[in-house]
């Protein structure tokens, strides 16, 4: 029998940009998958669910019941907690997705690079990538052995023991975990306050709730599946993959590309992003010009006077070196005869 595969996201108004990428992305380079595309949704207009369709039979999915109440509950004992709540719980109510084999869940803010088969054809029964305190403790074992100080690392989502974290946007789950049981469990855990008080005010949500329910249950991969530009030296040096590895590029952090950041701006605040923009400012324009033939004419036209013109000239400070070098050489052969 062929195995049934879904591709799992959570979206709204807000990030709908982001899952249209998403989802052309992973079309794009999984040409193979035949599976179900399902995005649970809070709230959604007509307009985007249309938007979304375009490229794929996609399922959309309301919250439950049960985790808005429980949501409503936790709001209203402890209010201060961020106003995007309700939305970032929704990744729970992938445990109550019963028909299949494997389910791989993305978040929005992110794009595929490659083809991730080996994913859902993975033996394990919870595959994930390690978070930013996985990553520290990984660092803490390399600075030992150097003159660097060791970060100061808080407890994983207020639990001590918890060295071996996950990065709740990209996770691949098993039919094992995909029951009734799991999601009441993983649900209840929205109900203990004390966890909300010890570290949820911190501003992680489902990602805490998985780390606890899953604990010692996950196995780890390595960057290349949730690539964040937010924590790049910490994949580039403890995993030694770069952007060319990655299969999954993830737009964690505040900085989420389709704001419309002026490239002098990002490259003050925060430099190293400007090629992770670029590359999914690419994934966009032939997401939605793609077919537009006035656009590929615009881009044709734009690339050949760069060739003609300013492809062929040194920049003005390598020719400064060129000449300052040619001089140098000059003087030595002179010297030399």
């Amino acid at each position: 029998m062929k195995k049934t595969y879904c591709l799992a996201t959570v979206t709204c108004d807000n990030f709908v940009l982001g899952t249209e990428v998403l989802i052309y992305s992973f079309l794009k380079y999984n040409a193979w998958f035949a599976g179900d595309i399902v995005i649970f949704i809070d709230h959604l207009s007509s307009e985007n669910k249309a938007r979304l369709s375009a490229h794929y039979p996609v399922k959309f999915i309301n919250r439950s019941e049960q985790i808005e109440q429980a949501t409503n509950r936790l709001r209203k004992h402890l209010p201060q907690l961020r106003a995007d709540l309700h939305l970032r719980l929704l990744s729970l109510e992938i445990l109550r997705l019963r028909d299949y084999e494997k389910l791989v869940f993305l978040d929005s803010d992110g794009m595929c690079c490659g083809d991730i088969k080996e994913v859902f054809e993975h033996p394990s029964d919870f595959l994930a990538a390690p978070d930013g305190f996985a990553y520290e403790h990984r660092a803490n074992k390399l600075l030992a052995h150097t003159q660097s100080p060791l970060l100061a690392i808080p407890k994983s989502y207020g639990q001590s023991e918890l060295t071996d974290s996950f990065n709740s946007g990209f996770m691949a789950v098993s039919k094992v975990y995909l029951t009734g049981e799991h999601y009441q469990g993983i649900v209840r855990l929205i109900d203990d306050f004390s966890l909300w008080r010890n570290f949820g005010l911190k501003g992680f949500t489902d990602q805490m709730l998985f780390n606890i329910y899953f604990k010692n249950k996950v196995q780890l991969t390595d960057g290349r599946y949730n690539f964040m530009p937010f924590i790049e030296q910490y994949i580039h040096q403890l995993d030694k993959v770069t952007l060319l590895d990655a299969k999954f590029l993830h737009f964690a952090g505040v900085i989420k590309p389709w704001f419309n950041y002026d490239d002098t701006e990002i490259l003050e605040l925060a430099p190293h992003y400007l090629k992770y923009l670029h590359l999914w400012r690419d994934i966009w324009d032939e997401c939605t010009l793609g077919s537009d033939t006035q656009f590929a004419a615009s881009r044709i036209t734009q690339q050949y006077h760069w060739t003609e013109n300013a492809g062929a000239t040194l920049p003005s400070s390598i020719q400064a070196l060129t000449s300052e070098y040619a001089e140098q050489s000059a003087v030595k052969l002179v010297n030399q005869s």
